[in-house]
């Protein structure tokens, strides 16, 4: 069985949480309440010694997305990947329908309400600095 595609951040030397691609964050009320240190700092205050993440189960949504992003287009939402270098994005592009489809399913419904401000959050910005590769239209279910 395949090791969890975030399992090669735990062994990769170029700890992207660092970049100035992570900071500042997206985050929403609940998680600046539950963190109230989140987003304060760069790098982020949440890396410990080994620049691993001390909040990874409870992380914000757009910690979660990593590597993909949602992005609008034409008024549309779709999935995005900034080209950084990332080895997950080099060598397990075979994986990412089954996140994206992932996040769909689990992460998106509760974060329903922030994904307009999400998908504009710094996008103007980040085209300045990055390309990005478009994946897919996002398939967003409203409840």
């Amino acid at each position: 069985m395949k090791k969890d595609l975030w399992h090669d951040c735990l062994v990769c030397e170029n700890k992207c949480c660092k970049w100035d691609l992570a900071f500042p964050l997206f985050t929403i009320p609940e998680e600046r309440e539950k963190n109230k240190t989140i987003n304060t700092k760069k790098p982020c205050v949440f890396l410990n010694d080994s620049e691993l993440c001390e909040i990874y189960n409870s992380r914000p949504y757009d910690c979660r997305f990593f590597p993909f992003e949602l992005m609008k287009i034409n008024k549309k939402l779709f999935w995005i990947i900034w080209n950084v270098d990332c080895p997950i994005i080099k060598n397990r592009r075979d994986d990412f329908e089954k996140y994206l489809t992932e996040h769909e399913q689990k992460l998106i419904p509760n974060f329903i309400k922030h994904l307009e401000n999400y998908a504009d959050f710094r996008v103007e910005e980040l085209k300045k600095k990055y390309k990005y590769e478009v994946l897919r239209k996002a398939v967003i279910k409203l409840l």
